[in-house]
């Protein structure tokens, strides 16, 4: 559908008058009308702000999408940015096999091209798959920035990983003095604790700690 039938139809299904349009952008009812028989063309700003008048995007109102939503187009392009050189059965695919959960190709497709906007859920099912954080989908992005978003997605998940170790253990930590609880707790000894959690886990004996009780001190005195 071309702009001019589309300006008809919206206006149509908010039983808007064409004076109702020309008043809002400061035109003539016979612009309006021009518009609408595709007789005259308009211009950037005329298109912006009929946009905004609708709730919909430039593209939709140039009959180039067929989903409404203003962010269609541009979570479509984050999505077709993920999927790289996969097919859509692919990335279907490999989505069911690391979230257990399906979308089907089609509908990845359709996401893709902006004809259709996902339901948040479903975003955040392939936010999840793809390592970014949701606001991602919303703004334009390239593979450096695509990177980059999930080496910080990365750095977040092991920060809250690492707080909700802490506050799991905060409570079995009463017979610890207050000076190392202090030293437990703060950001730079994340990596200390990490690593003493994997020896443990390994089954080592205790004086396969001392390496680490030494390191512990070391760092205390700089």
């Amino acid at each position: 559908m071309d702009f001019s039938r589309m300006l008809k139809q919206l206006r149509e299904e908010k039983s808007l008058s064409q004076k109702d349009i020309a008043e809002y952008l400061g035109l003539t009812r016979q612009a309006v009308a021009s518009y609408e028989l595709a007789k005259r063309e308009p211009d950037y700003d005329v298109l912006k702000k009929l946009a905004d008048y609708f709730g919909v995007s430039v593209d939709y109102l140039l009959g180039r999408v067929k989903c409404k939503d203003v962010n269609a187009l541009t979570v479509g392009r984050n999505i077709d940015l993920i999927r790289g050189s996969m097919t859509f059965k692919e990335m279907s695919e490999s989505i069911s096999k690391k979230m257990g959960t399906m979308i089907f190709p089609e509908m990845l497709e359709l996401y893709a091209r902006g004809e259709r906007m996902p339901f948040s859920a479903t975003l955040k099912i392939i936010a999840k798959y793809a390592g970014v954080r949701e606001t991602f989908f919303y703004t334009h992005n390239t593979l450096f920035t695509y990177e980059k978003e999930k080496e910080l997605y990365k750095r977040e998940e092991e920060l809250n990983n690492a707080n909700h170790a802490r506050k799991d253990t905060k409570g079995e930590m009463g017979l610890i003095d207050e000076e190392l609880r202090k030293w437990i707790f703060k950001d730079s000894s994340i990596e200390y604790l990490r690593l003493a959690k994997k020896i443990q886990e390994s089954g080592m004996p205790p004086l396969a700690l001392e390496p680490l009780i030494n390191s512990f001190k070391s760092n205390k005195q700089n």
